[in-house]
């Protein structure tokens, strides 16, 4: 009984600010309730923040494993391995016994494969600022199947 003696003016403190608040932000007007309008709200600015690994400046990458081609996406996708190749870290991301990993060494499975050769797929550019791109990989194998 002591313990709701305590808490009910803090609740009480608390409801009373909230709709302290709630007129503020009403500007203290009535606002009759219109069905259409009954769920309005203002649209918020979602504020997309480049990933920290973006290159100053627009870069075509040759990567080591195919120095004569010119890629101008962050993301290259090898189907036939599951592999990813990170042009802006130089590193692979690749599933490996329960987990992803991001490594700048080959992994096994194509340590002796030439890369150059291999089917692949730059992603598109608005995956360039993603840097977990392991979570759209059910997408990427489904959208680019291997041969």
């Amino acid at each position: 009984m002591k313990r709701l003696v305590k808490i009910l003016p803090l609740v009480i403190g608390l409801l009373l600010t909230s709709f302290t608040l709630n007129a503020q932000k009403k500007g203290g007007k009535h606002h009759h309730a219109h069905p259409h309008k009954a769920h309005h709200h203002p649209h918020k600015k979602v504020i997309i923040k480049p990933s920290p690994f973006r290159p100053a400046k627009v870069v075509v990458y040759h990567p080591y494993w195919g120095p004569k081609r010119a890629i101008h996406r962050r993301w290259v996708f090898f189907p036939k391995y599951n592999i990813y190749w990170d042009n802006w870290r130089n590193h692979y991301v690749f599933w490996n016994a329960g987990v992803w990993v991001s490594q700048p060494a080959r992994p096994t499975v194509i340590v002796n494969i030439d890369l150059d050769n291999e089917k692949h797929h730059e992603l598109k550019e608005d995956e360039d600022d993603v840097d977990d791109i392991y979570k759209t990989n059910d997408t990427h194998k489904t959208e680019y199947k291997p041969e």
